[in-house]
């Protein structure tokens, strides 16, 4: 009996290109497209076992909601500035006036 020389995925892309490590390109900070569509048509595979506008729209929720992390973190080990919001959980008090409206 000989072995099956086949590779599963059909030997169409190595499997170690298509992590979420790589969504984010390391030399420019750039999104690499083809590996989030290549993400998503797999994500849409595992969970729903079909590929349709539904489901690579829900996968690529998945995986588009670390882009803007991922970025802001590659800007931060290169030294670049990043737009940071502080957010205060209360305004300036003022006597009469409720804070909830609960």
């Amino acid at each position: 009996m000989s072995k099956n020389t086949f590779p599963v995925n059909g030997g169409a892309m190595p499997a170690a290109t298509l992590t979420v490590r790589n969504l984010v390109d390391k030399q420019t900070g750039e999104v690499r497209m083809w590996v989030l569509k290549g993400l998503a048509r797999r994500e849409a595979m595992r969970t729903w076992g079909e590929i349709t506008p539904r489901s690579l729209r829900a996968s690529i929720r998945l995986y588009a909601d670390m882009i803007p992390e991922m970025q802001c973190a590659w800007r931060q080990r290169h030294g670049l500035p990043v737009a940071m919001t502080t957010v205060i959980p209360y305004g300036n008090a003022r006597d009469g006036v409720r804070r909830s409206a609960f």
